[in-house]
This record gives C-alpha cells, structure tokens and sequence, in this order.
C-alpha cells in the first residue's frame, strides 16, 4: 500500500511539471483548433537581454514546417540554409548547434529579409509569435553588450505517446533560450619590456619598447556594416619597428594560442606613426568564431632622437573602435589605453635640472662657474666600474658634454640606471679633476604609468628630486655637487730648500765633468 502511495505521488508530481511546461508554451492551434496545420502559432522567449535604447531583438527562420494539403496536415521540416544545416541534422528540436555552426548560420543569413521582432515584455524577456520551424535569434543596435547568436524552436510533439506526427496527434511547444551577454569590449595595452610598471617607463635612444594590447571580450557581430579595429598611434619621440628592407614589422596577433592570419582575419595598414589593424576583411566581421574569448595584439617601437624630456612624455595610445552596425547614427563607440614613455636628462636650465652638477674653477680662496670642460658619462654595466671608468678613455664614453659658462654639463635622453662621470680635459690653466663620481638615476610611476617621482643621486650622498603636482607642474629639491678645478698657478710646491741646493750641486757637478772632457780629448788630439 505504501508502495502505491509513493508511486502515485511521484505521478502527480510528473502530471503537475507537465502541465506547467505545457502552459509556459503557450501555443495555439489556429483557427481549426486543431494542432498540425499551416496557421499553427507558438511564443518563442528568449531571456537575459538588456532593453537598451534603440536595441533590436530578431528572429530569422532558418528551419520551417512543412505541410500537405495545402497546409491542411504537418508532414516533416525543411533546412532552409543547407550549407550550414544540411537536412539530415534537421530535427523538430535544433539547440543543439555549436559556436561556430551558429556564427555561419548568422553569417549566412539575409538580415535585410524576413526579420520577425522580438519585443520585450518584462525586464529581460524578448517573445515573438512564430509558426513551427526553427529561428536564429539575432541582437543588433547595443554597444553597451553584445550576444551571442541563439536558436528557439516551435516544434510538434506527440500528445498522446503513438509515433506518427499528423493532424490532430501533435502539440506545438517551444523551447527557451538564454542568451550569452558580454559586456562591452574594453582595450588594455601594457609594456612588456618595462624597467616602471605596465603602463610606464624610462629609455633612452635606439631602445626597443615591447608591447601587448588586449581586447575582451570579443564581441559576435551580425549587423550589415559592422566594425571592429585597433588604432595604434606613436608619438614623434617613437617609430614602428622596420625590417632590413624598411617595412614596418607586422604586429603578431592572437586568440588564445591561435595565430590568426594576415589578410584572411585581419589587414594591418600603417599611416605614419599610425597602425591600424583591422578585423572586418571585405566587409565581413572575422572574429565571431571568437566571441567572448580575449585578442592579443603584440609589436614594438624604437626610441628616436627626437624623444622629448620627462617634463613632456612620449606616449604610445592604443584605441578600440566598434558596432555591430556602422551604418546606425550614435551606435560607433570606442575604447583607448596610453602608455608613457620618459627620457631624463642633467645640467638643462629648460627642465630645471641645472644645479645638480656644478663645474667650477678654485683660484686661491675664490670659486666661480667655470666652462669648456669636457666631460664624459659611462654606463654601468658588465666590465664597466667606477676603476675602469678612472683609465678609460674618452672614446669609451657613453655620452659627452662640455660644460657651459655657468658651470653646468648636459647630458640629455638618459634612462633610469648607474652612470659613471669623469673630467676628460680642463680649460687652459686649470688642473683635470680626477674623481670619478658615480650618478644613478631612479624613478617611480603612478599605476596608470604616469611619472611620479624622478631623482639624481651623485655619490651614494647627494640626491636632488622631483616630484609630480598632477597638475603638469614639478616640484624639486636639488642638493648641488660642485666638480672643483684649481688653477696651475695655484698649486702648492713640492720639497724644500735642501732639495734645490742638490740639484744646483748636481748641476754644478755635471758641467765640471763635461769641461774636465772636453780639456782631455783636447790634449789626447795634441
């Protein structure tokens, strides 16, 4: 008895889902009230998307009934795109397709053709009326997230367990789809080779600055005009890496650890100091078969003369340009990421990095500014020290400089790092400074890569600094190291009188012997 009690329980509750499903379904048998006709209708639901202004929610029918009797019996369903659904996929209940079957079926689809709206009927819920068969459900005009393609199905079932499919046997029921939202595509762009952070750096001319540009997520697009591309523009401090033969380098692009193809998924056209990298390819969208999923993009640039100093910046701005539909006025959005890019330099009156070094002439008690004298700056580095830097010669230098008539030496587009510097040669009358002096440069950024602080240390003891305002201006604190000359006539003499009064008496000696010589060869010739 408990047994049957139990078994009866587990009927009614299967009677009861049934018949909740049946009622969500919410089909309708037309006008001769009976299932398996023509005019057959049911409510297709598709749920989770936003309803965002001026958002279109269409269904496409890609799969329909067939009927005989001028529409009066339901006979099978028909493929209407056999290249993508060949007919022996077909079946009454098509949500089976993968990824990329749905991104060509949305390819293959004439959107222009035969749209059946979807309208929203409460927070996220999109239903439309629909004959049987089965629809490609496509989402256009939103920039705020894009959705991937879906299918929903009205679809005959048997009502009554027998196995044949006729007029008067069948219900029409339909399935739900829950649409796959990603939120807008947002651009990040990092240095890779930083001696700062991501987003920030020190160089100096000739380097080769790495970077990475990342997309995600990638959005799936089925408008008419979509557009889809990754503007990359250098500022003049900065050139795209060339190959021997002059050719900018192609960018390495990616998705995940697919390399994608030049030409075929995207073109790359350079303007200048701007790359573009493009992913509509003859007007068609490339990246559907990657929706949702992150793009790599990675190049380089080289460092040029003409890179300007820290209080300026060289800059390196990554930008997203995209819609699923380009033609639709205020649908084209965009995302950018910069990068920064600093040189330093010592002794400029225009950066306010005079007054670090000092070159200056002693003459007795007084010291004043001195100028023409050269300088030369090594860098640290394997077999470089400040006891090599002491015997090196100038040509070994880093840079050179000769300092100006206040004293100051310049040295311009300098890195963070350690540095050597050494007095070359010294203006007429005044003795070369020996010292080596050790400068090292160091640097902190803000997290977007902005510079902070910057400083100069001479010595391990001196260190003038410079701070950021975040309003353009810089505030220093500058502790001058002073590189003192003296003057030849100021040196101080070495010995004493006993000194001189030996070599007067060396002298002496050597001029008798040289007479005594000369007398003697004289009287040997006699």
């Amino acid at each position: 008895m408990k047994k049957m009690k139990k078994f009866l329980a587990v009927i009614l509750s299967l009677a009861m889902v049934l018949g909740m499903s049946m009622t969500a379904f919410a089909a309708s048998s037309g006008t001769d009230n009976i299932f398996g006709t023509a005019d057959d209708r049911a409510t297709i639901t598709v749920n989770g998307i936003d309803n965002e202004t001026g958002i279109q929610v269409n269904a496409y029918k890609v799969v329909e009934a067939k009927y005989d009797g001028a529409g009066s019996t339901f006979s099978g369903y028909n493929s209407l795109y056999p290249t993508v659904i060949t007919q022996d996929m077909v079946k009454a209940d098509l949500t089976t397709l993968t990824p990329d079957q749905l991104t060509a079926l949305a390819n293959a689809v004439d959107t222009t053709k035969n749209a059946i709206p979807l309208t929203n009927t409460s927070g996220t819920t999109w239903k439309a009326d629909v004959a049987a068969g089965t629809y490609l459900v496509l989402v256009s005009n939103t920039e705020a997230h894009s959705y991937n393609p879906m299918v929903v199905s009205a679809y005959y079932v048997n009502k009554d367990g027998k196995t044949d499919i006729s007029e008067g046997a069948v219900d029409l029921t339909t399935t739900v789809a829950n649409a796959k939202k990603s939120d807008a595509p947002t651009i990040d762009k990092k240095i890779t080779n930083t001696n700062g952070n991501d987003y920030g750096n020190s160089v100096e001319v000739n380097d080769i600055v790495d970077y990475e540009v990342t997309v995600t997520p990638i959005p799936s697009y089925t408008g008419s005009y979509p557009m889809f591309n990754v503007e990359d523009t250098l500022s003049t401090g900065l050139d795209f890496v060339t190959d021997k033969s002059g050719n900018v380098v192609d960018p390495v692009v990616k998705v995940g650890t697919t390399t994608l193809e030049k030409d075929k998924d995207y073109t790359v056209s350079v303007d200048g100091r701007k790359m573009t990298i493009n992913f509509v390819v003859n007007d068609a969208y490339k990246l559907n078969a990657y929706a949702s999923q992150t793009l790599t993009i990675t190049y380089s640039a080289k460092v040029n003369s003409e890179a300007v100093l820290w209080k300026d910046v060289n800059t390196n701005t990554a930008k997203l340009n995209y819609t699923n539909d380009s033609k639709v006025n205020g649908n084209n959005a965009s995302a950018e990421k910069t990068t920064y890019t600093y040189t330093f330099d010592i002794g400029g009156t225009a950066t306010g990095t005079d007054g670090i070094i000092t070159k200056t002439g002693k003459d007795k008690n007084s010291e004043t500014p001195l100028g023409g004298a050269l300088f030369g700056l090594y860098k640290a580095g394997e077999g470089v020290t400040a006891e090599t830097v002491a015997t090196a010669k100038a040509d070994a230098a880093y840079k050179t400089a000769t300092s100006d008539a206040n004293g100051q030496i310049n040295f311009r587009q300098l890195k963070k790092g350690t540095y050597y510097l050494k007095e070359l040669s010294a203006p007429k009358g005044y003795s070369v400074n020996t010292h080596v002096y050790t400068v090292v440069i160091n640097t902190t950024y803000n997290t977007d890569g902005t510079l902070a602080t910057w400083s100069v240390t001479i010595d391990n003891d001196k260190t003038s600094t410079f701070t950021s305002n975040n309003d353009g201006t810089w505030t220093s604190d500058k502790h001058a190291t002073n590189i003192v000359n003296t003057t030849l006539s100021s040196l101080p003499s070495t010995g004493g009188m006993g000194t001189t009064l030996f070599t007067i008496a060396g002298c002496a000696i050597m001029v008798a012997a040289a007479g005594f010589f000369f007398a003697s060869r004289k009287r040997v010739n006699k």
